[in-house]
């Protein structure tokens, strides 16, 4: 049985952030850090089915919010992707404080992109990276989500609406600044990617990208007719049960 922790910690711009600890007996120190998606939190029911199992294998499992979303502090008009990778950097050196000496990334969908921009960074601590519904086309997830050709071309002060919630512009207008394929170009870490086949929000294209692109060992991992939330109980079981494969074996033997 793992045990809970509740934690606040703050990012690089003094913003509260709030985040979780799941830790067994066991526990050594090569930990988990998970990014939640868009508009989603540390709470989200990817994370939370898989917390107690991935706590299980020995390795600390810390979720957060990012700035804007859940119990942390901001509204959520004012989500920026490149605030998120600092405040990823943020939790983990929260992490590192408790104890966590080497961390796995594991980001889902916004928050993989996240993962991966952090990740490019070369963190010396980092052991490897694992990704769920990775949108690597940015500005094509963002095309087919508001409609609108050329995000680009927003008037900077107005507000966009994706999936009913009213984002503020400068969202979108912070993309060309964000260039995933020289992230993923940066990565020195093994990567274990999975995705839904029948995904209609992040397209399984990405994954083609995400191949293309990183240098080093991947596992691509295609979960046949799951969708982007990979909703049915079978795909959260094979999410679960190949992340745990990939902490406890796989990835050492290309690390």
């Amino acid at each position: 049985m793992a045990t809970v922790e509740d934690i606040y910690f703050t990012n690089n711009a003094g913003r509260r952030l709030a985040g979780r600890i799941y830790r067994s007996d066991k526990a050594g120190d090569a930990g988990v850090l998970f990014s939640h998606g868009l508009f989603s939190s540390k709470d989200g029911y990817k994370i939370t089915r898989m917390a107690g199992g991935i706590a299980a294998t020995g390795h600390p499992l810390m979720t957060f919010d990012f700035s804007c979303s859940g119990e942390s502090g901001g509204t959520i008009a004012d989500l920026s992707i490149l605030q998120e990778v600092e405040d990823l950097a943020s939790a983990a050196a929260c992490f590192r404080e408790r104890g966590v000496k080497r961390l796995h990334l594991m980001g889902s969908s916004m928050g993989a992109a996240v993962s991966i921009l952090y990740a490019s960074r070369q963190d010396p601590t980092l052991e490897s990276l694992i990704l769920i519904a990775a949108p690597v086309d940015l500005q094509g997830l963002f095309t087919k989500a508001t409609g609108i050709a050329d995000v680009t071309a927003l008037p900077p002060d107005g507000m966009t609406t994706v999936e009913g919630i009213a984002l503020k512009n400068s969202f979108f207008l912070e993309l060309p600044r964000i260039d995933m394929i020289r992230a993923l170009n940066d990565i020195r870490v093994p990567v274990l990617a999975m995705h839904g086949g029948r995904d209609s929000v992040v397209e399984p294209r990405n994954i083609d990208l995400l191949e293309e692109n990183l240098s080093t060992f991947t596992k691509t991992v295609i979960i046949d007719d799951g969708d982007h939330n990979l909703t049915r109980e079978t795909d959260m079981q094979f999410l679960k049960d190949t992340v745990i494969n990939w902490l406890m074996d796989e990835y050492c033997a290309y690390a």
